[in-house]
């Protein structure tokens, strides 16, 4: 299976929150995994390290809806404002103040019929703002 490509951005100086439906799957009992990096495959530690938590807190939760016999599971990403903001420019790649800062996401999703897997990547966008 190959993941979907969907880039996202992050607007700083506010939370951000994503929704990624995925139709005909019930992903009940799942295990979330999501990393921010400089780049793809980039050493270290990741820049923003998200795993399973509840719908109100940062990291991944999910909420299953029934429509007749057919689930649909919604993954919600959110990522906290202070989170973002520590997320600042970096001179090493060329970013300058005021600049979009692009770097590297992907998404994997453990489930027992699956095992592990990356299900979305893409580009994670920081788009600058000026009201704090």
């Amino acid at each position: 299976m190959k993941p979907a490509r969907e880039d996202l951005r992050a607007y700083r100086w506010a939370p951000m929150v994503e929704l990624f439906p995925f139709e005909g799957l019930d992903m009940t009992g799942a295990s979330f995994a999501m990393e921010v990096r400089l780049y793809p495959d980039a050493p270290g530690a990741a820049l923003v390290a998200l795993s399973n938590a509840a719908s109100n807190a940062q990291g991944i939760s999910l909420d299953v809806e029934w429509d007749g016999e057919l689930p649909t599971s919604i993954v919600q990403i959110r990522i906290n404002e202070t989170t973002l903001e520590g997320l600042l420019p970096f001179p090493a790649n060329g970013t300058e103040p005021g600049d979009e800062i692009s770097l590297a996401y992907d998404l994997h999703i453990t489930m027992p019929d699956f095992g592990k897997r990356r299900w979305v990547e893409g580009a994670f966008i920081i788009v600058p703002g000026a009201t704090h």
